[in-house]
Protein backbone atom coordinates (compact mmCIF):
# COMPACT_ATOMS: atom_id res chain seq x y z
CA UNK A 1 0.00 0.00 0.00
CA UNK A 2 0.85 3.88 -0.53
CA UNK A 3 2.62 5.21 2.87
CA UNK A 4 2.64 8.79 3.02
CA UNK A 5 6.08 8.55 1.93
CA UNK A 6 5.11 8.13 -1.45
CA UNK A 7 2.38 10.89 -1.90
CA UNK A 8 3.91 13.85 -4.09
CA UNK A 9 3.04 17.53 -5.22
CA UNK A 10 1.63 16.60 -8.80
CA UNK A 11 -1.50 13.86 -8.35
CA UNK A 12 -3.04 15.88 -6.10
CA UNK A 13 -6.28 18.26 -5.92
CA UNK A 14 -4.86 21.39 -5.49
CA UNK A 15 -3.25 20.74 -8.93
CA UNK A 16 -0.72 22.43 -11.25
CA UNK A 17 -0.04 26.20 -12.29
CA UNK A 18 -0.37 26.84 -16.05
CA UNK A 19 3.28 28.37 -16.00
CA UNK A 20 4.69 24.46 -14.70
CA UNK A 21 3.48 23.06 -17.89
CA UNK A 22 5.66 22.13 -19.57
CA UNK A 23 6.85 24.53 -22.70
CA UNK A 24 5.20 23.84 -26.40
CA UNK A 25 8.38 22.84 -27.60
CA UNK A 26 9.91 21.09 -24.78
CA UNK A 27 12.38 18.32 -25.76
CA UNK A 28 11.74 14.57 -25.54
CA UNK A 29 14.13 14.60 -22.45
CA UNK A 30 11.99 17.38 -20.69
CA UNK A 31 9.04 15.55 -21.36
CA UNK A 32 9.78 12.13 -20.33
CA UNK A 33 11.00 13.51 -16.68
CA UNK A 34 7.63 15.64 -16.29
CA UNK A 35 5.19 11.99 -17.28
CA UNK A 36 7.82 9.86 -15.10
CA UNK A 37 7.10 12.40 -12.01
CA UNK A 38 3.81 11.98 -12.35
CA UNK A 39 3.56 8.05 -12.90
CA UNK A 40 5.83 7.97 -9.85
CA UNK A 41 3.14 9.21 -7.70
CA UNK A 42 0.13 8.09 -9.48
CA UNK A 43 1.28 4.19 -9.95
CA UNK A 44 1.71 3.40 -6.13
CA UNK A 45 -1.59 5.30 -5.67
CA UNK A 46 -3.88 3.68 -7.46
CA UNK A 47 -1.84 0.19 -6.62
CA UNK A 48 -2.81 1.15 -2.82
CA UNK A 49 -6.56 0.88 -4.20
CA UNK A 50 -6.03 -2.80 -5.71
CA UNK A 51 -2.86 -4.10 -5.55
CA UNK A 52 -1.93 -5.93 -8.50
CA UNK A 53 0.15 -8.68 -6.93
CA UNK A 54 0.86 -10.50 -3.51
CA UNK A 55 2.88 -8.14 -1.35
CA UNK A 56 5.59 -9.03 0.92
CA UNK A 57 4.82 -9.80 4.58
CA UNK A 58 4.53 -6.93 6.72
CA UNK A 59 6.66 -7.19 9.97
CA UNK A 60 4.08 -5.16 11.61
CA UNK A 61 1.87 -7.34 10.73
CA UNK A 62 0.85 -10.78 12.50
CA UNK A 63 -1.95 -11.66 10.84
CA UNK A 64 -4.23 -11.09 7.45
CA UNK A 65 -6.50 -8.71 9.76
CA UNK A 66 -3.76 -6.71 11.33
CA UNK A 67 -2.75 -6.23 7.41
CA UNK A 68 -6.38 -5.74 6.03
CA UNK A 69 -6.85 -2.82 9.26
CA UNK A 70 -3.79 -0.69 7.78
CA UNK A 71 -4.95 -0.60 4.49
CA UNK A 72 -6.01 3.39 4.01
CA UNK A 73 -8.98 2.28 1.15
CA UNK A 74 -12.14 1.69 3.39
CA UNK A 75 -14.86 -0.41 1.74
CA UNK A 76 -17.98 1.44 1.15
CA UNK A 77 -20.14 -1.62 -0.19
CA UNK A 78 -20.99 -2.82 -3.54
CA UNK A 79 -23.36 -1.25 -6.59
CA UNK A 80 -25.07 -2.92 -8.85
CA UNK A 81 -27.28 -1.88 -11.99
CA UNK A 82 -27.86 -5.41 -13.87
CA UNK A 83 -29.83 -4.01 -16.47
CA UNK A 84 -26.75 -2.35 -17.53
CA UNK A 85 -23.80 -3.93 -15.98
CA UNK A 86 -23.32 -7.74 -16.00
CA UNK A 87 -20.76 -7.37 -13.46
CA UNK A 88 -20.91 -5.02 -9.71
CA UNK A 89 -18.76 -2.19 -8.69
CA UNK A 90 -17.07 -1.98 -5.59
CA UNK A 91 -16.49 1.24 -4.04
CA UNK A 92 -14.35 2.08 -1.06
CA UNK A 93 -12.52 5.66 0.06
CA UNK A 94 -9.32 7.10 1.16
CA UNK A 95 -8.90 10.21 3.37
CA UNK A 96 -5.26 12.15 2.76
CA UNK A 97 -5.19 14.24 5.64
CA UNK A 98 -4.20 17.52 6.15
CA UNK A 99 -1.08 16.53 7.98
CA UNK A 100 0.27 14.91 5.38
CA UNK A 101 -0.22 16.98 2.77
CA UNK A 102 1.46 19.41 4.75
CA UNK A 103 4.72 17.13 5.00
CA UNK A 104 4.68 16.47 1.20
CA UNK A 105 4.41 20.28 0.23
CA UNK A 106 7.17 20.72 3.10
CA UNK A 107 9.15 18.72 1.14
CA UNK A 108 8.33 19.31 -2.26
CA UNK A 109 11.17 21.30 -4.77
CA UNK A 110 8.62 23.93 -4.99
CA UNK A 111 9.41 27.83 -5.63
CA UNK A 112 8.18 29.79 -1.67
CA UNK A 113 5.23 31.29 -3.95
CA UNK A 114 3.67 28.16 -5.20
CA UNK A 115 4.22 26.71 -1.51
CA UNK A 116 2.45 29.43 0.12
CA UNK A 117 -0.32 29.15 -2.46
CA UNK A 118 -0.19 25.48 -2.29
CA UNK A 119 -0.45 25.78 2.03
CA UNK A 120 -3.20 27.96 1.77
CA UNK A 121 -5.49 25.59 0.23
CA UNK A 122 -4.12 22.86 2.50
CA UNK A 123 -7.51 20.35 3.86
CA UNK A 124 -8.32 16.92 3.70
CA UNK A 125 -8.45 15.03 0.49
CA UNK A 126 -11.54 12.42 0.60
CA UNK A 127 -10.40 10.04 -2.61
CA UNK A 128 -13.13 7.94 -3.84
CA UNK A 129 -12.43 4.91 -5.72
CA UNK A 130 -14.77 1.91 -7.76
CA UNK A 131 -13.39 -1.16 -9.41
CA UNK A 132 -15.20 -3.78 -11.58
CA UNK A 133 -14.30 -6.43 -13.82
CA UNK A 134 -15.71 -7.19 -17.05
CA UNK A 135 -16.00 -10.42 -19.71
CA UNK A 136 -13.76 -9.00 -22.58
CA UNK A 137 -16.73 -9.46 -25.34
CA UNK A 138 -18.50 -7.26 -27.33
CA UNK A 139 -21.68 -7.34 -26.01
CA UNK A 140 -24.69 -6.26 -24.15
CA UNK A 141 -23.56 -5.75 -20.06
CA UNK A 142 -19.82 -5.59 -21.05
CA UNK A 143 -17.13 -4.62 -23.59
CA UNK A 144 -14.23 -5.55 -25.33
CA UNK A 145 -10.44 -4.89 -24.18
CA UNK A 146 -10.49 -2.82 -28.28
CA UNK A 147 -13.62 -0.65 -27.05
CA UNK A 148 -11.81 -0.23 -23.62
CA UNK A 149 -8.60 0.73 -25.26
CA UNK A 150 -10.13 2.78 -27.86
CA UNK A 151 -12.60 4.68 -25.42
CA UNK A 152 -10.25 5.44 -22.72
CA UNK A 153 -6.81 5.85 -23.80
CA UNK A 154 -7.14 6.87 -27.85
CA UNK A 155 -10.73 9.35 -27.47
CA UNK A 156 -10.69 9.80 -23.55
CA UNK A 157 -12.70 12.93 -23.59
CA UNK A 158 -14.57 12.09 -26.56
CA UNK A 159 -16.01 8.99 -24.82
CA UNK A 160 -16.76 10.53 -21.45
CA UNK A 161 -19.20 13.27 -23.49
CA UNK A 162 -21.13 10.43 -25.05
CA UNK A 163 -21.84 8.81 -22.34
CA UNK A 164 -22.17 11.62 -19.12
CA UNK A 165 -25.23 13.16 -19.59
CA UNK A 166 -24.30 15.77 -17.18
CA UNK A 167 -21.24 16.76 -19.63
CA UNK A 168 -22.15 19.80 -21.94
CA UNK A 169 -19.20 20.59 -23.62
CA UNK A 170 -15.60 19.72 -24.15
CA UNK A 171 -12.13 20.98 -25.82
CA UNK A 172 -8.90 19.72 -26.22
CA UNK A 173 -6.90 23.07 -25.52
CA UNK A 174 -3.50 21.75 -25.86
CA UNK A 175 -1.34 18.49 -26.88
CA UNK A 176 2.31 17.99 -26.68
CA UNK A 177 4.19 15.61 -28.84
CA UNK A 178 5.32 12.34 -27.09
CA UNK A 179 6.63 10.73 -30.12
CA UNK A 180 10.22 10.75 -29.02
CA UNK A 181 9.77 9.90 -25.28
CA UNK A 182 10.83 6.26 -25.26
CA UNK A 183 9.77 3.42 -22.64
CA UNK A 184 10.72 3.97 -19.10
CA UNK A 185 10.80 1.31 -16.20
CA UNK A 186 8.49 2.70 -13.19
CA UNK A 187 7.72 0.84 -10.12
CA UNK A 188 4.00 0.60 -8.95
CA UNK A 189 4.71 -0.75 -5.48
CA UNK A 190 5.57 1.84 -2.76
CA UNK A 191 9.36 2.35 -1.42
CA UNK A 192 8.92 -0.29 1.47
CA UNK A 193 8.35 -2.90 -1.34
CA UNK A 194 11.28 -2.10 -3.34
CA UNK A 195 13.48 -2.37 -0.58
CA UNK A 196 11.91 -5.50 0.14
CA UNK A 197 13.00 -6.64 -3.11
CA UNK A 198 9.13 -6.95 -4.77
CA UNK A 199 11.04 -6.59 -8.52
CA UNK A 200 7.28 -7.75 -10.14
CA UNK A 201 6.12 -4.14 -8.97
CA UNK A 202 8.13 -2.98 -11.77
CA UNK A 203 6.11 -1.98 -15.16
CA UNK A 204 7.63 -1.14 -18.22
CA UNK A 205 5.83 2.46 -19.65
CA UNK A 206 5.28 4.07 -22.96
CA UNK A 207 2.77 4.88 -25.97
CA UNK A 208 2.40 8.76 -24.01
CA UNK A 209 -0.21 11.43 -24.27
CA UNK A 210 -0.32 14.87 -22.70
CA UNK A 211 -2.96 17.24 -23.32
CA UNK A 212 -4.80 20.18 -21.40
CA UNK A 213 -8.84 19.06 -21.68
CA UNK A 214 -11.76 21.39 -20.50
CA UNK A 215 -14.86 19.89 -19.78
CA UNK A 216 -17.99 21.85 -18.41
CA UNK A 217 -20.32 19.58 -16.32
CA UNK A 218 -23.80 20.52 -14.98
CA UNK A 219 -24.72 20.15 -11.83
CA UNK A 220 -28.03 21.31 -10.85
CA UNK A 221 -29.68 23.94 -13.61
CA UNK A 222 -31.16 26.30 -12.76
CA UNK A 223 -30.29 26.39 -9.34
CA UNK A 224 -26.19 26.07 -9.65
CA UNK A 225 -24.25 27.03 -12.13
CA UNK A 226 -22.28 24.75 -14.55
CA UNK A 227 -18.48 23.63 -13.63
CA UNK A 228 -15.59 23.79 -15.96
CA UNK A 229 -12.56 21.17 -15.42
CA UNK A 230 -9.84 22.23 -16.97
CA UNK A 231 -7.36 19.46 -16.26
CA UNK A 232 -4.03 18.24 -17.71
CA UNK A 233 -4.41 14.49 -19.10
CA UNK A 234 -1.95 11.75 -19.02
CA UNK A 235 -2.20 8.38 -20.68
CA UNK A 236 0.50 5.76 -20.91
CA UNK A 237 0.52 2.09 -21.78
CA UNK A 238 2.50 -1.11 -20.27
CA UNK A 239 4.78 -2.05 -23.54
CA UNK A 240 6.37 -5.66 -23.51
CA UNK A 241 7.84 -7.26 -26.48
CA UNK A 242 5.65 -9.84 -28.39
CA UNK A 243 6.78 -13.07 -28.84
CA UNK A 244 9.65 -13.75 -30.57
CA UNK A 245 10.87 -10.15 -31.65
CA UNK A 246 11.79 -7.46 -30.53
CA UNK A 247 8.65 -5.15 -31.28
CA UNK A 248 5.91 -4.47 -28.94
CA UNK A 249 3.32 -6.97 -28.02
CA UNK A 250 -0.29 -6.22 -28.03
CA UNK A 251 -1.20 -3.68 -24.97
CA UNK A 252 -3.19 -5.40 -21.94
CA UNK A 253 -2.71 -2.55 -18.99
CA UNK A 254 -3.02 1.65 -19.48
CA UNK A 255 -3.41 4.60 -17.06
CA UNK A 256 -4.83 7.71 -17.09
CA UNK A 257 -4.15 10.55 -15.15
CA UNK A 258 -6.11 13.71 -14.70
CA UNK A 259 -4.52 16.82 -12.73
CA UNK A 260 -6.55 20.40 -12.16
CA UNK A 261 -4.87 23.39 -13.73
CA UNK A 262 -6.98 26.12 -11.54
CA UNK A 263 -5.48 28.50 -13.49
CA UNK A 264 -6.02 27.75 -17.14
CA UNK A 265 -8.44 30.39 -17.79
CA UNK A 266 -6.20 32.73 -17.99
CA UNK A 267 -3.94 31.02 -21.22
CA UNK A 268 -5.23 32.28 -24.37
CA UNK A 269 -5.73 27.86 -24.98
CA UNK A 270 -8.51 27.80 -23.07
CA UNK A 271 -11.92 28.35 -24.78
CA UNK A 272 -14.21 27.18 -21.53
CA UNK A 273 -12.44 28.27 -18.64
CA UNK A 274 -11.95 31.63 -19.90
CA UNK A 275 -15.82 31.90 -20.51
CA UNK A 276 -17.53 34.92 -18.56
CA UNK A 277 -18.51 33.67 -15.52
CA UNK A 278 -17.31 30.41 -15.94
CA UNK A 279 -17.42 29.10 -12.49
CA UNK A 280 -14.20 26.38 -12.21
CA UNK A 281 -13.78 23.23 -10.27
CA UNK A 282 -11.42 20.92 -10.28
CA UNK A 283 -10.68 17.12 -10.11
CA UNK A 284 -7.69 14.88 -9.50
CA UNK A 285 -8.08 11.35 -10.92
CA UNK A 286 -6.17 8.06 -11.89
CA UNK A 287 -7.69 5.51 -13.91
CA UNK A 288 -6.16 1.84 -14.43
CA UNK A 289 -7.16 -0.86 -16.69
CA UNK A 290 -5.81 -3.92 -17.71
CA UNK A 291 -6.27 -7.57 -18.39
CA UNK A 292 -6.36 -9.42 -15.20
CA UNK A 293 -3.60 -12.81 -15.86
CA UNK A 294 -3.33 -15.88 -14.28
CA UNK A 295 -0.93 -14.93 -11.90
CA UNK A 296 -3.51 -12.34 -10.33
CA UNK A 297 -5.54 -15.41 -9.31
CA UNK A 298 -4.16 -15.75 -5.95
CA UNK A 299 -4.19 -11.84 -5.12
CA UNK A 300 -7.62 -11.62 -6.48
CA UNK A 301 -8.78 -14.40 -4.22
CA UNK A 302 -7.14 -12.60 -1.01
CA UNK A 303 -8.50 -9.72 -1.76
CA UNK A 304 -12.16 -10.81 -2.02
CA UNK A 305 -12.48 -9.12 -5.43
CA UNK A 306 -14.16 -10.20 -8.13
CA UNK A 307 -12.53 -10.97 -11.48
CA UNK A 308 -11.03 -13.93 -13.61
CA UNK A 309 -7.97 -14.31 -15.84
CA UNK A 310 -8.41 -12.45 -19.55
CA UNK A 311 -11.51 -10.48 -17.54
CA UNK A 312 -10.74 -6.77 -17.58
CA UNK A 313 -10.10 -4.66 -14.35
CA UNK A 314 -11.60 -1.28 -14.72
CA UNK A 315 -10.23 0.83 -11.54
CA UNK A 316 -11.01 4.61 -10.62
CA UNK A 317 -9.72 6.62 -8.21
CA UNK A 318 -11.12 10.21 -7.93
CA UNK A 319 -11.17 13.35 -5.48
CA UNK A 320 -12.94 16.40 -6.18
CA UNK A 321 -13.74 20.06 -5.33
CA UNK A 322 -16.79 21.65 -7.63
CA UNK A 323 -16.37 25.09 -5.33
CA UNK A 324 -19.92 26.82 -5.19
CA UNK A 325 -22.44 27.11 -1.89
CA UNK A 326 -22.47 23.65 -1.33
CA UNK A 327 -19.90 22.50 1.96
CA UNK A 328 -16.89 20.06 0.79
CA UNK A 329 -18.32 17.48 3.39
CA UNK A 330 -21.33 17.18 1.40
CA UNK A 331 -20.00 16.76 -2.06
CA UNK A 332 -17.17 14.32 -0.25
CA UNK A 333 -20.28 12.12 1.49
CA UNK A 334 -22.05 12.09 -1.47
CA UNK A 335 -19.36 10.88 -3.60
CA UNK A 336 -18.98 7.25 -3.21
CA UNK A 337 -22.57 6.72 -4.37
CA UNK A 338 -21.87 8.60 -7.40
CA UNK A 339 -19.08 7.39 -8.96
CA UNK A 340 -20.19 3.48 -9.59
CA UNK A 341 -22.48 4.08 -12.16
CA UNK A 342 -20.14 5.76 -14.68
CA UNK A 343 -19.47 1.75 -14.90
CA UNK A 344 -23.12 1.43 -16.32
CA UNK A 345 -23.38 4.77 -18.07
CA UNK A 346 -20.68 3.78 -20.16
CA UNK A 347 -21.87 0.01 -20.70
CA UNK A 348 -25.62 0.99 -21.95
CA UNK A 349 -23.49 3.89 -24.22
CA UNK A 350 -20.67 1.28 -25.69
CA UNK A 351 -23.89 -1.13 -26.07
CA UNK A 352 -25.87 1.67 -28.53
CA UNK A 353 -22.69 2.43 -29.99
CA UNK A 354 -22.76 -0.69 -31.89
CA UNK A 355 -26.18 -1.01 -32.49
CA UNK A 356 -25.68 2.60 -34.28
CA UNK A 357 -22.80 0.65 -36.49
CA UNK A 358 -24.90 -2.56 -36.82
CA UNK A 359 -27.77 -1.02 -38.61
CA UNK A 360 -25.22 1.64 -40.83
CA UNK A 361 -23.39 -1.70 -42.13
CA UNK A 362 -27.27 -3.68 -42.94
CA UNK A 363 -29.63 -0.53 -42.84
CA UNK A 364 -32.57 -0.33 -40.17
CA UNK A 365 -34.48 -2.95 -42.09
CA UNK A 366 -32.18 -5.21 -42.23
CA UNK A 367 -30.87 -5.17 -45.56
CA UNK A 368 -27.65 -3.80 -47.07
CA UNK A 369 -27.30 -0.01 -46.51
CA UNK A 370 -27.29 1.83 -49.77
CA UNK A 371 -24.47 3.82 -50.57
CA UNK A 372 -24.83 7.32 -51.97
CA UNK A 373 -23.07 9.94 -53.41
CA UNK A 374 -24.72 11.99 -50.48
CA UNK A 375 -24.16 9.57 -47.55
CA UNK A 376 -20.37 9.28 -48.61
CA UNK A 377 -20.32 13.01 -48.28
CA UNK A 378 -22.29 13.17 -45.15
CA UNK A 379 -19.91 10.47 -43.67
CA UNK A 380 -16.41 12.19 -44.45
CA UNK A 381 -18.13 15.15 -42.91
CA UNK A 382 -18.93 13.10 -39.88
CA UNK A 383 -15.38 11.38 -39.66
CA UNK A 384 -13.90 15.06 -39.96
CA UNK A 385 -15.42 16.48 -36.67
CA UNK A 386 -15.44 12.93 -34.81
CA UNK A 387 -13.78 15.12 -31.91
CA UNK A 388 -15.66 18.39 -31.46
CA UNK A 389 -14.32 21.73 -29.55
CA UNK A 390 -16.68 22.97 -27.34
CA UNK A 391 -19.44 20.95 -28.14
CA UNK A 392 -22.64 21.98 -26.74
CA UNK A 393 -25.59 19.20 -26.64
CA UNK A 394 -29.27 18.96 -25.13
CA UNK A 395 -29.49 18.68 -21.28
CA UNK A 396 -30.59 14.83 -20.58
CA UNK A 397 -29.49 14.31 -16.71
CA UNK A 398 -29.11 16.54 -13.90
CA UNK A 399 -26.89 14.25 -12.49
CA UNK A 400 -22.66 14.51 -12.74
CA UNK A 401 -20.01 12.42 -12.34
CA UNK A 402 -17.74 14.31 -10.20
CA UNK A 403 -19.50 16.91 -8.13
CA UNK A 404 -22.41 17.73 -6.22
CA UNK A 405 -22.66 21.24 -6.33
Amino acid sequence: MTSAANLGPLVRLWGISASRLPSPTASSDDLAAFLVSILQEALPFIDSAAPRHARSADPDSSSTAAAAAKNPWKSKGVKSSPADSATPVEVSERVVGAGELETVVARAMLSDEIKKKTQSRLGNEVWACRRSAHVDAAQKGTASWAEFVRCFRDEHAAAEDGFTPAVVATCEALSWDCGGVGPVDIAEGDEEEEERGNASSRQRWGRFTLKVVEMRHKVGRPVLKDRTFPVLQLTATVVTPAAGSGAEGEPREFVVVSIPVPDFGASEASRLAREKGAQIAAYVSVERIRILEARDQQQQQSQKRSGKAGEIEWLMATASDAGGVLPSWVQNMAMPGIIWKDVPLFLKWIAGERLKKDVAKVGPLGGAAETTENTTATNTAAAMTSKPVGRKRPDSDDRTRRSTG
